[in-house]
């Protein structure tokens, strides 16, 4: 065959939105608006305790409302970038990940208190 009609691809990762924990310009901070009155959820590096609202679809979303730095990718559990340990506590998840993280972990892409947590972050 002619080396004109051969044809190579490389294949990988693409690259991450947010590769790493991103630094914020804020310090972590409640969120905007009113309160929520769910779960206290508790950013254990951040020093930072929140009561979760129920409007937002994950803990990530309420992470990156409160300018606490987090790693993610995917925000739909496949990736498995987002995974943190979870110091205490229990969560849901939604969409359900593909792969359900290591114990003593969680993601935070696509999980949803379902008590009072500590978070790693």
């Amino acid at each position: 065959m002619p080396a004109g009609r051969i044809h190579t691809e490389l294949f990988g990762p693409g690259e991450m939105q947010t590769p790493g924990i991103t630094e914020s310009p804020h310090p972590p901070h409640v969120p905007a608006g009113p309160a929520g009155r769910g779960p206290l959820i508790s950013f254990a590096r951040s020093g930072l305790a929140v009561r979760w609202d129920p409007r937002l679809q994950s803990l990530l979303e309420l992470a990156e409302a409160c300018d606490v730095p987090v790693r993610w990718s995917c925000r739909t559990g496949v990736c498995h970038t987002c995974e943190v340990a979870l110091i205490a506590g229990g969560v849901s998840y939604h969409p359900d990940p593909l792969e359900l993280p290591a114990i003593g972990s969680l993601l935070t892409c696509c999980a949803q208190p379902v008590e009072d947590v500590v978070i790693d972050l």
